[in-house]
Formats: C-alpha cells, structure tokens, sequence
C-alpha cells in the first residue's frame, strides 16, 4: 500500500468515527494531541471537515502540553498568521491560527453528496435530508429488474424507531439500501433489524479527494454469509412482505397479506369471510377464502386457524402480545 492509499484508508477511519459522534467535531487541540494532524489536515483538503465558527472553550498549550489556555481573537488586526492567542500561566501569550482555535467540524451531508455522486445519482436525484443531520435519502437504482431506494445515516442505533418511520413512508419494504457508518451489528436488536444496512467502509475508498463505491451488488445479492434459523412467525410480513416458516421466506401475494393483516388486527379473535371480503374490497356473495389461498396453501395452514363455518383467526402463537 503506497503512502497515499494509507493516508486516504486512514481518513476514512477517521471520517467514519467522528460522524459516529453526538456532535461530530473535534476541538483544535484533539488534532494534534491525537498523532494524526496529517490526516485530519486531508480531511480538511477534501471537505470532509471545516473549522466551524464555534471558538473552542479551552485547548492544551502547545508549547508546554501543560496548561489549559481559553483562545482569544486579537484585540486588533494583529498578525494574519495568528488572529488569535491565549494566556498560558507558565509560557505567557501564545499565538494561534484559526486552525489552532476552533472547532473542526465533519461534514456528513458532505459525506451523502460523494456517496450520491459515487453512485451516479447526482444527475438525477437531489441529496434529500430525512432525519435531520442523521438520515439522507440518496436516490433510486435499478437492480435486476428491482427498483432500490438509497439512504445514507449515521448514528443510526441511537435513531433507529424514527428513521424506520420514516423508511415506512418513504419506500416499499425489503427496497432500501443503507450504507451507514453506525455498526450495523447493534443494529440487530432495533427497529432497522430488517433493513439492508451496508457498512460505508466495506464499499466505499477514498480515491482523488472524493469516494468510489465498489462491490455494492455482493449486498444487493446476498452474497454474504448465510445466517440458517428454524424460525416461523410473521416478524417481516409488514418490511419485506414475506412469512417464515422453518426459517424460510415465503413471499406474500398482496390479497394473502391484506387477509393476514386483517387477521392481525382482529388480535386473534374470529374474523368472518364477510369481513374479510369487505377489507379486500371484493363481493361477499361471491367470494371464496380458498380461491385467495390456493398458492398460499403452506402459508394459510401454517399462521391461519378456521372453524369451517366461514370465520378464521390468527393462530394464538402469532399473535402479537403487545397488540392485545
């Protein structure tokens, strides 16, 4: 790996952790503390970071790494170099850079701007912030015949109930593609547990002062290791409109679905097939659970309990509890 190559790896690390931050800046004095001013100073090359205008409260001294000094604009013109300076106790007035007295601030709408434009987006979509500061919405690509919708979030463990609110409203389950600087394994235990998250660093580099994505598609199919699970519920029958049964997904026609949400709702009480055939909007007189059913059939036995006498109910195992 030649000098650059390290250097742009390295700044995406970087990158990546701080956008993961509450507030995603540094104080003037974390950069040099840090080890790593050449990459932050990349960072600032590319406009990944800016120095804000927030003058930072306190910072080390530089000369004697000992003392706090409270940075200071001049009280007049003063040098160009320094327009700023602080009082150490120990080495006297220090002069500062602007650099040396604010806040370095990320970038990520920045972040969501490469990444759209890496993607070829940019021409056709306009970057649309979702959750403010948090979630992004990139744009549409077509895969396979599949039309995906493209986000970009940081953060996202934190903000996971309102960013799946938002995803609900904004596109068709099992269609979207989050590429993320959160770690999308806390993301199992949340509200986005069903969601394709794609970790920003596994397809993205940094190369000439913006991003390149590589190797999107090894998500987009599943090319990832398979996880195996005997489970069987209708966990993912509201994001990606499928069953489980014995770990296995069963796709759900839209008049399957709309007759086990109906069900649903009922909270396992018996539901006639009068009502069922007013919620799929179809005639009563003529109409026939089995003829809804019949390439369902797996399915219907699986989740469905019946009477015989034209009324039907969730099975008491798949009801939600915290419905009732």
């Amino acid at each position: 790996m030649d000098g650059a190559t390290a250097l742009n790896d390295q700044a995406l690390i970087e990158l990546c952790w701080l956008l993961e931050q509450d507030e995603p800046c540094l104080a003037p004095d974390a950069v040099w503390l840090s080890g790593k001013p050449a990459i932050y100073a990349h960072l600032q090359d590319m406009g990944a970071l800016t120095i804000s205008n927030v003058l930072a409260d306190n910072i080390v001294c530089r000369d004697c790494c000992c003392e706090s000094i409270r940075p200071e604009a001049l009280p007049h013109a003063g040098r160009v170099d320094f327009p700023y300076r602080g009082y150490c106790h120990d080495c006297g007035w220090i002069n500062l850079t602007r650099e040396q007295a604010h806040y370095w601030q990320a970038q990520p709408l920045k972040v969501a701007r490469w990444l759209a434009t890496a993607l070829q987006l940019n021409t056709r979509f306009v970057v649309e912030p979702v959750v403010d500061g948090v979630f992004w919405r990139l744009g549409e690509i077509e895969h396979r015949r599949k039309r995906r919708t493209l986000f970009f979030g940081r953060r996202l463990p934190s903000s996971a109930a309102v960013v799946d609110r938002k995803l609900n409203e904004l596109v068709a389950p099992g269609a979207e593609v989050i590429i993320t600087t959160s770690d999308v394994g806390k993301l199992r235990d949340s509200d986005l547990c069903d969601r394709l998250a794609v970790p920003l660093r596994a397809v993205t580099h940094i190369r000439k002062a913006s991003f390149v994505v590589e190797n999107l598609d090894a998500y987009l199919l599943s090319l990832g290791p398979v996880e195996t699970s005997d489970e069987t519920s209708l966990r993912l029958m509201h994001t990606q409109r499928v069953a489980l049964i014995d770990g296995n997904k069963h796709k759900l026609s839209p008049q399957v679905f709309s007759l086990l949400k109906i069900l649903e709702e009922a909270d396992g009480d018996e539901v006639h097939k009068r009502h069922i055939a007013e919620g799929l909007g179809v005639e009563s007189a003529t109409f026939r659970t089995a003829d809804v059913v019949k390439r369902h059939r797996v399915v219907f036995d699986t989740f469905v309990e019946s009477d015989r006498k034209g009324n039907y109910w969730l099975k008491p195992d798949f009801v939600i509890l915290d419905r009732r």
